[in-house]
């Protein structure tokens, strides 16, 4: 029995020295899990350091553009008014302008054509007296 005894002290023995070892093992990688976790913490404040800082100029920039937009739109309203007043001004020019310029157009080809049947007859006539020797017939 002792022989029993002493085996038996030896397995206990044997199984708290791996419990031991297991624990300092497992001790070791908490540990550095834990050195990472820190790492990583540390990165992300960096980060969100950063994040913050992006997010104020984001918003100073929205702020000027606000000041900036209103007097953006005013202008454009006031280019908008005048293509609308130089529009209205062509048209009317144009209702003014373009009956005369047309009613002008037509007398010149009513005059046109009246010369060139003018021109035409005498030139027939002036042949046709050649023709005849100078008599005329009446």
């Amino acid at each position: 029995m002792t022989v029993l005894l002493a085996v038996c002290a030896v397995v206990v023995t044997v199984a708290i020295a791996v419990v031991a070892v297991v624990t300092v093992r497992a001790m070791n990688r908490f540990e550095d899990t834990a050195g990472e976790i820190q790492k990583t913490a540390e990165m992300l404040r960096g980060a969100i350091a950063h994040s913050e800082a992006v997010i104020h100029e984001v918003h100073e920039l929205t702020d000027s553009l606000g000041s900036v937009v209103t007097p953006l739109r005013r202008a454009a309203g006031g280019v908008e008014q005048l293509s609308d007043r130089a529009v209205r001004m062509s048209s009317a020019v144009l209702d003014e302008i373009e009956r005369p310029v047309r009613t002008t157009l037509a007398l010149i080809n009513g005059v046109r054509t009246g010369t060139r049947s003018l021109v035409g007859a005498l030139t027939r006539r002036a042949q046709q007296t050649q023709s005849n020797g100078g008599y005329r017939d009446v």
